[in-house]
């Protein structure tokens, strides 16, 4: 890997104060890597080092490390190497940072600032775009989604609500099923946006038997 690395953005992540200000270091993980791929930044040494190197005492504040032997072993390889399918994305102290900030920068419409603002307000939020990468990696959905969280954020946060956005998510995750929502344009996404964020909460049973259908399907 050939990548110019600007240490002194990187060198400004810590938790001084216990304050981890993450939408600014997203932005400074960003744009300290300009030339980084996706490709390239699921190349788990890169991310490794850093949270062994210059990232070692942020990574240790950011994510203190248990005092159990057995726990400590596990949150280790959770945040200071990389495990599992959506390790990379979600858990590693450094990779994190920088692909928040890259499906925000997918965004079309708002500032990155705003994006990771709104995109990081709830964890909950978070984690259910992370977790469904189809979604995150489409520009025309990601920016229909932030637009919404937008909308939500300055008035009555109703789509922070955590069973909420949940239940958003879902929705969009089975109409996906039936619907290729990458053939959709900007305008035919808002509009089944709207209609999503609209819709009542379903019931837990509901949910259930959609999902068991969708899977049957497939």
């Amino acid at each position: 890997m050939d990548q110019e690395v600007d240490g002194s953005k990187i060198e400004q992540i810590s938790c001084e104060g216990g304050d981890d200000h993450e939408v600014e270091y997203c932005e400074l993980m960003f744009s300290a890597i300009p030339n980084m791929t996706p490709y390239l930044a699921r190349d788990e040494r890169l991310w490794t080092y850093m949270t062994h190197t210059v990232l070692l005492d942020y990574s240790r504040e950011r994510w203190p490390i248990p005092q159990d032997k057995e726990k400590a072993m596990g949150h280790i390889r959770t945040h200071f190497f990389v495990t599992g399918a959506r390790g990379i994305e979600r858990d590693n102290a450094a990779s994190r940072l920088w692909w928040m900030a890259h499906i925000i920068s997918l965004c079309e419409s708002l500032p990155m600032k705003d994006g990771l603002q709104y995109f990081l307000f709830r964890s909950d939020v978070r984690a259910n775009i992370i977790g469904r990468p189809t979604t995150a990696q489409n520009p025309i959905i990601i920016t229909a989604i932030l637009e919404k969280l937008n909308e939500s954020y300055h008035g009555d946060q109703r789509l922070y609500n955590r069973e909420t956005f949940r239940n958003f998510m879902i929705e969009l995750n089975l109409f996906g099923g039936v619907s290729l929502l990458d053939s959709f344009d900007r305008d035919m996404v808002n509009s089944l946006l709207d209609r999503l964020a609209a819709k009542p909460a379903p019931s837990q049973k509901k949910i259930t038997e959609a999902l068991r259908r969708k899977i049957h399907r497939n």
